[in-house]
């Protein structure tokens, strides 16, 4: 068995508080390199269409709760 603690270790932690305090309360469609927000809406769906419409062709979905704190993947 593999020992995915090594794994791990190499993931970094990447701050969305300053890209994400717009989008309270919506889904937004993520760049794939998780850098900028390429797409919103109020519905998965909306988010995937605008990021699309964008250019992304492999965005990543997310909400935005309404909490204070680091949003942080």
């Amino acid at each position: 068995m593999r020992d995915q603690s090594q794994d791990q270790g190499s993931v970094k932690p990447i701050d969305l508080t300053g890209v994400l305090k717009s989008y309270v309360n919506r889904w937004v469609a993520l760049s794939s390199d998780q850098t900028r927000v390429e797409g919103s809406g109020t519905t998965p769906s909306e988010a995937l269409a605008d990021a699309k419409s964008h250019g992304e062709t492999d965005p990543i979905l997310l909400f935005v709760p309404a909490v204070s704190g680091a949003y942080v993947l």
